[in-house]
């Protein structure tokens, strides 16, 4: 087994930190306290992991964790006590405002509109604009009162099959990660529903902003997703496409179908992808240090021609690509 397992520790309520199990992971180690066997769970990305009921093992980055919030998650009459962190992080570059002639930052001043003089932070509070332009004033201890239930408990109110959930409704991630004294049922909850193909669905408070919420295993975790709210989804208008789009030949459909098959893998390595954008913009990053120009490539210019060449010509370039080596996604 490879030695990069990482292993969730607990030091009391609320006080965790993360290390590495060299060697075996750590459901082997207790496959030899216990007796139970580990079986195979899905996990991190080219990784597996394992999954016992005695010691969960929870995936994250190493290092200091932020937990986000503290609660815990009730299903029946079974509570697990947990604290949820961040499951992703942004790698884009980012920017600052600065002067176009002398490079300098811009700095953005707050000030009042009514006294016309800066205002400090410990004056700063969060206001609701009303429609005749009047404002609503609310402080933080009113907002951190909001009546929420939801505010220190994941109340799971049904399971569902994993792929009833459209994931245009995803919105953010997060690990949820087992007190110590919950991870027997922690465990439970997760291999539940990884034997089932279920999800629950509940509802969060994250920053007395109530989400639904989408508890899953991962690894030999559980993730929770953020949902967005029926009414934050646009509907989209189709109705022209049956109207005007015509219908293809059976022959086409058929070609159609078998680009899709060639194209197939049974797995999703987001690894084999790359992001073209960050890494131009660190080339004309690293360009602009070095005094270099940076060769701009020509832009790329498709001929039309007729679908159905198209496609036989795109099947062709598939086998080839399948029969050659592995195909790169870029």
């Amino acid at each position: 087994m490879d030695d990069w397992y990482r292993r969730w520790a607990c030091l009391g309520a609320g006080h965790c930190r993360w290390h590495w199990t060299g060697g075996r992971p750590a459901a082997w180690s207790s496959f030899r306290r216990t007796g139970r066997r580990p079986v195979s769970a899905e996990g991190p990305w080219g990784v597996k992991g394992q999954k016992t009921l005695s010691r969960p093992v929870v995936w994250a980055q190493a290092g200091a964790v932020r937990t986000l919030w503290n609660g815990v998650i009730s299903f029946g009459l079974v509570a697990i006590p947990v604290g949820l962190s961040a499951a992703t992080e942004s790698r884009s570059i980012s920017f600052r405002q600065v002067h176009r002639a002398d490079g300098a930052r811009v700095r953005h001043e707050r000030v009042c509109t009514v006294e016309d003089r800066r205002v400090p932070w410990e004056e700063i509070a969060k206001g609701y604009e009303l429609p005749d332009g009047r404002m609503v004033v609310l402080s933080e201890d009113e907002l951190a009162e909001l009546p929420l239930p939801s505010a220190h408990t994941i109340e799971v109110a049904e399971f569902v099959p994993a792929d009833a959930v459209y994931p245009i409704l995803f919105d953010r991630s997060y690990f949820l990660q087992p007190h110590q004294v919950a991870l027997n049922a922690y465990g439970l909850l997760r291999d539940a529903m990884t034997d089932t193909g279920h999800v629950g669905l509940g509802r969060v408070a994250i920053r007395t902003r109530e989400r639904l919420a989408l508890l899953r295993p991962y690894g030999p975790g559980i993730c929770l997703v953020t949902l967005l709210w029926p009414d934050e989804v646009r509907k989209p208008d189709f109705g022209w496409l049956t109207d005007q789009a015509p219908q293809p030949r059976e022959q086409k459909q058929r070609m159609a179908e078998q680009l899709v098959l060639s194209l197939s893998s049974t797995t999703f390595d987001p690894s084999g992808y790359r992001d073209h954008s960050r890494e131009a913009l660190q080339a004309l990053i690293d360009a602009k240090l070095a005094h270099r120009q940076i060769a701009v490539p020509e832009p790329r210019t498709q001929e039309a021609a007729d679908l159905e060449e198209a496609l036989r010509v795109s099947l062709d370039q598939a086998r080839q690509t399948r029969t050659g080596g592995q195909r790169e996604t870029g």
